[in-house]
């Protein structure tokens, strides 16, 4: 015995990095009004007690109610701006849990994994800001003027693949 235990829980940090992408997936479901915002804040409070908890599932839970919050605003007539932007922060704030509790599973919430956690998450934002400037300029410039339904449905086909690929 060497008087170490391994503390599998993530940090503070990793629940505020967390937070800071959910945070994103909120504020795009105000100009649905206050149902689709309440929708995505319950979702973001569940992922977030996911991550401190630790538990993937929760985390998972927590991302799809928050991401439902974007679709419901988006079925309220919110823009296609935030409803793209709205979907590519719930994946993140999905993406940066589900990071979290994986590295406190293999190295313990007591590791410094600050820099990798924000690395991840910059990443992740990164595609998913040009992954979303794509689908909204092919949304707003392409052949045909659909209705955000369809961008919707098109994003959620690749937050399907994400997960999909994820798992």
């Amino acid at each position: 015995m060497t008087g170490y235990e391994l503390v599998r829980r993530p940090s503070r940090r990793s629940v505020a990095t967390a937070g800071a992408a959910g945070s994103f997936a909120v504020a795009a479901s105000v100009p649905g009004g206050p149902t689709p915002t309440l929708i995505a804040l319950a979702g973001v409070v569940a992922l977030l007690a996911g991550v401190w908890a630790g538990r993937h599932r929760i985390v998972d839970g927590g991302a799809l109610i928050a991401f439902g919050g974007v679709v419901v605003a988006a079925l309220s007539g919110a823009g296609a701006m935030p409803v793209v932007f709205g979907s590519v922060a719930a994946v993140v704030a999905w993406d940066s849990g589900t990071n979290a509790v994986t590295l406190s599973d293999q190295v313990g919430g007591g590791a410094d994994t600050a820099r990798v956690e924000m690395l991840h998450a910059l990443f992740s934002a990164a595609v998913g800001v040009v992954g979303g400037g794509l689908a909204f300029v092919l949304f707003r410039f392409g052949p045909t003027r659909q209705p955000v339904t369809t961008l919707f449905v098109l994003l959620l086909a690749a937050a399907v693949l994400v997960v999909a690929l994820n798992r």
